[in-house]
């Protein structure tokens, strides 16, 4: 690792956290789905609405929606947010979301629940956009969502392709861009991928990736692997995500790597729960050149099938916890850690990262 960035994260001053992304409020997901309220005024924050019940042709306010989500999304201007009302949006196109500009935001309307149900993509070029408190259902044949601009935002939301295949998340490629400084919090990834497809299909695929932040996430029932740092993900946190990576996962944890032409390098892997993978709960391989400057440290790991912490060269292992983190009921995913579980102190530690207090589950 690049001795500046190793610093950055050891020290946790308040500026550093600031530019990691870290100081910022807890999220308590805790349901599968966002509590229903009876809806107020429209709020300050939306200038386009869409809704179930809504139409195209409408202007798009509070009282005459649009009923598509790439409409609001094509209405808005830059600096602007488009609000989801609750309800379901589906498309005929390819994409039920296609960001092609930047500076723009969906995201579901406070206290209602939004449903994409289709692929979502984020252009090379549309850059600062963001996504936040919807639900995403990927229909299968391609990532879920896709990310190839530069500081795209998810967050409080739900994502899932019901085990039709692909990845619930990549975040860069190859050929159609590198993910610039994206940033993925507090959301819950579960049934992504198809189990058919072996260890190809993963929760979040950090493919082509430049210091990226995936924070805070919990992810549960993933085909491959929970977090994939590979082929060439650089300085990219991972941090304070929570991760039960047992069956039907045929890996379920954190992996670092690199194919025959490019490698991972100064990744940190940090205060993570990671429990009951398939294989290790972290690990790293690498096919051609070995990557330098990764860490894990501080993280609570357990019971992963060939084991904790596989460094496999080109990932350093320090101050891990091996301990059972006491799931409150993972059989229903309540990935909250029990009251007698030693990787509380993990959590303690990064709590000092945040503005409150909260859960680690969803």
């Amino acid at each position: 690792m690049g001795r500046g960035f190793s610093t950055r994260v050891l020290g946790f001053s308040a500026a550093t956290l600031a530019v990691f992304g870290l100081v910022v409020a807890s999220y308590a997901p805790g349901t599968s789905s966002v509590p229903q309220v009876r809806p107020g005024p429209p709020p300050r924050a939306c200038a386009k609405f869409a809704a179930e019940k809504g139409s195209d042709s409408n202007r798009g306010t509070w009282r005459a929606p649009f009923r598509t989500a790439q409409r609001l999304l094509n209405s808005l201007r830059s600096g602007q947010t488009g609000c989801l009302r609750s309800g379901t949006y589906t498309t005929s196109r390819r994409f039920v979301l296609d960001f092609s500009r930047s500076d723009v935001a969906v995201m579901g309307s406070p206290g209602e629940r939004a449903v994409l149900q289709g692929i979502v993509v984020v252009r090379n070029g549309a850059n600062g956009v963001r996504l936040a408190r919807v639900s995403v259902e990927g229909v299968g044949g391609a990532n879920t969502i896709q990310v190839y601009g530069a500081d795209f935002v998810l967050e409080d939301s739900k994502i899932t392709n019901g085990w039709r295949g692909r990845s619930c998340l990549i975040l860069g490629d190859s050929s159609a861009g590198t993910a610039v400084r994206p940033l993925i919090r507090r959301n819950r990834f579960h049934e992504c991928g198809s189990l058919g497809e072996g260890n190809q299909d993963h929760a979040i695929y950090a493919s082509k990736v430049v210091d990226g932040r995936i924070i805070d996430n919990t992810v549960w029932n993933t085909a491959a692997y929970a977090i994939h740092l590979y082929p060439n993900a650089q300085r990219t946190l991972v941090y304070g995500n929570t991760i039960d990576g047992g069956a039907p996962s045929v890996r379920g944890g954190i992996i670092v790597g690199g194919d025959s032409d490019d490698a991972s390098n100064d990744n940190v892997i940090e205060h993570n729960v990671v429990a009951y993978s398939a294989t290790y709960d972290i690990d790293a391989t690498w096919e051609g050149p070995v990557g330098t400057g990764n860490v894990a440290r501080s993280n609570c790991v357990w019971g992963g099938a060939e084991g904790e912490i596989d460094p496999d060269g080109g990932l350093v292992s320090d101050g891990n916890v091996v301990g059972d983190p006491r799931f409150v009921d993972r059989a229903h995913h309540d990935l909250r850690l029990g009251a007698r579980s030693v990787c509380r102190a993990v959590v303690s530690a990064r709590s000092t990262t945040r503005t409150s207090g909260g859960r680690a589950g969803g």
